[in-house]
């Protein structure tokens, strides 16, 4: 396993750093081809580290300025397949970037701690200890992943038990232990895709029934025509007995030319006038089609309003949505009647466990601590309690429980977190009890 490297987290004003020491490395290994290509960043998703010597001290700084850890990135929602595939593809493009330059994965901290995403962009970054030191086995790491996938995916269940399943095997490289897993992965979700369309595909009957609709919309179509076709017509013999009044106007006609012209005005202005009429007649009967249609329309909405006229499902489906609805008369009668009762104040129950709350922020926090471990920051989707406050950092701190004590660790936060006055390492576990002050950015908090 190697001598286990103490790591330290730094931070300035803009930059976040984890400091290693390499003390005990020789001057040969400081100047070694390791080195010189993990300081170069020639390989893709490594971190990217400088050898700095500080007060006679070797160290190396990972730079980590808006990354968490892995640990910390899911420890409240968890890997999805998703993810997990995400991050064994780029974990193969680092092995990859590795192998160009002669080096193999022993390098590789393979520790949910060592390991960061960036919260900006999702990407991953490995960190590489290019020295003699704390050798971490993949099927360890892999039972830890296991820890962090979203139990409630049960892809992300399967893809992590298979990683487990083949990290164990000998004689395995991890390249080829990545395309496995990969490619089994891929296998599975073809066959869901697959099942899901033939879980919707349509059976016979609901086929006749599309081919009902499209005679409908043909005959609709027809007859859309037809009435245009009536215009059309109207208008072509419109314009035929302008003609022959034309003609007749400024031409001498003789008897039987005269008799002829008269003939045909009144065939033109006789089929011309019913090519109208009828085309009138087909236009309104689709106007009216079109409003009985919009009218059923409207009561089908109806209909779907009657279904909350309960007041126990209008309750549960403003709770689901919180959208806008229409109360309907009898439940506007039960509005008025709890309208005019009084408000019974309930007190609240007292679970027993501690509780933040905020004295000093815009509105009251209030933070339970029953169910640990929480993460709170700002950043939806990523933290269990988001406050809105630009004090506080996407990912900021975590309570956790260790025995019957209750743990605070700052998580690289840029205003720090504070117990009674005191500002929070990073990555530093301190108990809490009743009666401190926890300060998160600008807020304060009483523990009680």
């Amino acid at each position: 396993m190697g001598t286990k490297v103490e790591y330290k987290y730094y931070r300035d004003l803009k930059h976040s750093y984890i400091i290693a020491p390499c003390n005990e490395v020789s001057e040969e290994e400081l100047g070694g081809y390791k080195l010189k290509i993990a300081e170069n960043g020639r390989i893709k998703k490594l971190l990217s580290v400088s050898l700095r010597k500080i007060d006679l001290e070797q160290l190396l700084y990972y730079e980590v300025s808006s990354m968490v850890s892995l640990e910390d990135r899911f420890s409240s929602k968890g890997m999805s397949a998703d993810d997990l595939r995400c991050f064994l593809r780029e974990l193969k493009e680092m092995l990859d970037g590795l192998s160009e330059y002669l080096l193999g994965e022993e390098g590789i901290l393979f520790d949910p701690e060592n390991i960061y995403v960036n919260i900006s962009s999702g990407e991953y970054r490995f960190m590489y200890y290019p020295f003699e030191g704390e050798k971490k086995s993949f099927d360890e790491f892999a039972e830890k992943i296991l820890d962090l996938v979203d139990h409630d995916d049960e892809e992300a269940i399967e893809i992590s038990y298979n990683l487990c399943e083949l990290s164990k095997e000998e004689g395995i490289l991890l390249p080829q232990l990545i395309d496995e897993v990969l490619k089994t992965s891929s296998v599975q979700e073809e066959e869901m895709q697959v099942s899901e369309m033939s879980f919707d595909e349509p059976d016979e009957f609901e086929y006749e029934d599309n081919d009902e609709e499209v005679e409908e919309y043909e005959i609709e179509g027809t007859r859309g025509a037809g009435v245009k076709r009536k215009f059309i017509f109207a208008f072509l013999f419109a314009c035929l007995v302008a003609v022959i009044m034309y003609v007749r106007m400024n031409f001498v006609l003789s008897e039987v030319e005269n008799l002829l012209s008269i003939g045909v005005i009144l065939v033109s202005v006789g089929t011309g006038g019913t090519a109208l009429f009828t085309g009138i007649r087909d236009l309104k009967k689709s106007v009216r089609r079109i409003n009985v249609e919009r009218d059923s329309w409207e009561d089908d909405e109806g209909e779907e309003d009657d279904y909350y006229e309960d007041e126990s499902s209008l309750r549960d489906y403003s709770a689901s949505y919180k959208a806008p609805i229409r109360i309907t008369s009898s439940v506007k009668e039960q509005a008025k009647q709890y309208a005019s009762e009084e408000t019974t104040l309930l007190a609240e129950e007292d679970s027993g466990e501690m509780t933040l709350y905020s004295r000093n922020a815009d509105k009251t926090f209030r933070i339970p601590l029953d169910n640990l471990p929480i993460t709170i920051g700002k950043l939806e989707g990523y933290v269990d309690t988001v406050i809105k406050d630009m004090s506080i950092s996407r990912i900021h701190c975590r309570f956790s429980r260790e025995g019957e004590k209750i743990m605070v660790s700052d998580l690289g936060s840029t205003n720090g977190t504070f117990k009674n006055g005191l500002r929070l390492g990073t990555k530093v576990k301190v108990p809490v009890e009743e009666g401190d002050e926890i300060k998160i950015g600008r807020i304060c908090f009483d523990l009680r």
